[in-house]
């Protein structure tokens, strides 16, 4: 097996073509239902998508705070090697493992005081630009939005404008077209209960955040992208679709992906797209249950 660098995107092949769908179904494939057995990467290495993919054995990237061996060393060790390689001629301050420390137990806690209300939603919620603090309610679609099933034409709950955050929101068991993105948002601990059409669409330009959360039942797709984007997912949490991150089919989208962390389950793909100009980077621990694909570029897959 060859070398990976683990902060290295992967590059596709640029001069692929691909005679597959257009519009925004993800063209699911219900019929690839042998799934492997549970295994959890550092990154994906599939630098070639020819023939039969590689048996993948664990990678660890090296990096400061890493011994030889790939095992962690002293914590104290590795945040001195940290401040070091930051800079090689920056003494090292006791009080600096110390605020790191502090920082780490003294994260904000989020306020989910309104945890175990439901809101029955009957138009979207549009946030511009601002702070929507949902505080652990639950927010479902009535019926007037849609039936939570595959149709393109059901509303989202909530639209999200101009870099809105949205956070502490649980999306209910209706959950239409979930949520629709124009210009750029951020997400924090958002969980779907039940995946309508699709969980989040990217609908114009703008990078997207998301931050913790989760999403099961999905039928399809789980994010879907329909614009230029830089898309940031990290510790994520996901059980059941059949495409974790999926650009629109067919369509030359110019996507850099990063998936960092998270643990995901019964699906097909993590990744799938039909344009050369998009990209996926894989960090940190990512845990595979019973999925079949890393990627699926146009009809290349690489196997897990």
């Amino acid at each position: 097996m060859h070398g990976v660098d683990g902060q290295r995107p992967i590059d596709f092949d640029r001069n692929s073509h691909f005679d597959l769908e257009s519009g925004c179904h993800g063209g699911s494939n219900r019929t690839d239902t042998d799934f492997t057995t549970s295994r959890t990467r550092k990154v994906s290495p599939f630098e070639d998508f020819s023939g039969n993919p590689p048996m993948l054995t664990s990678y660890v990237p090296k990096s400061p705070g890493t011994s030889q061996n790939g095992m962690d060393s002293d914590p104290k060790d590795v945040l001195r090697k940290h401040i070091n390689w930051q800079s090689d001629s920056k003494k090292v301050d006791p009080s600096d493992e110390q605020q790191a420390t502090t920082l780490q137990t003294t994260a904000e806690k989020p306020d989910l005081s309104k945890e175990g209300s439901v809101i029955t939603v009957n138009e979207p919620i549009v946030v511009d630009g601002g702070v929507f603090d949902g505080k652990g309610a639950t927010y479902t679609a009535s019926s007037k939005l849609g039936d939570g099933g595959q149709s393109e034409t059901q509303s989202p709950l909530f639209i999200l404008r101009n870099g809105a955050t949205l956070k502490n929101v649980n999306l209910g068991e209706n959950g239409a077209d979930g949520i629709h993105v124009y210009g750029g948002a951020t997400l924090e601990n958002v969980n779907w209960q039940n995946v309508g059409e699709d969980a989040l669409t990217v609908k114009s330009a703008g990078d997207v955040t998301i931050l913790g959360g989760s999403a099961k039942g999905a039928t399809d797709k789980i994010f879907q992208i329909n614009a230029d984007t830089h898309f940031y997912l990290k510790d994520f949490v996901a059980d059941g679709f059949t495409t974790l991150v999926r650009t629109n089919g067919g369509k030359q989208i110019d996507a850099d992906v990063t998936i960092d962390g998270g643990a995901f389950s019964n699906g097909s793909n993590v990744f799938r797209t039909d344009s050369s100009l998009a990209s996926v980077t894989f960090l940190s621990d990512i845990t595979l249950d019973k999925v079949k694909n890393w990627t699926r570029v146009g009809d290349n897959q690489s196997g897990v």
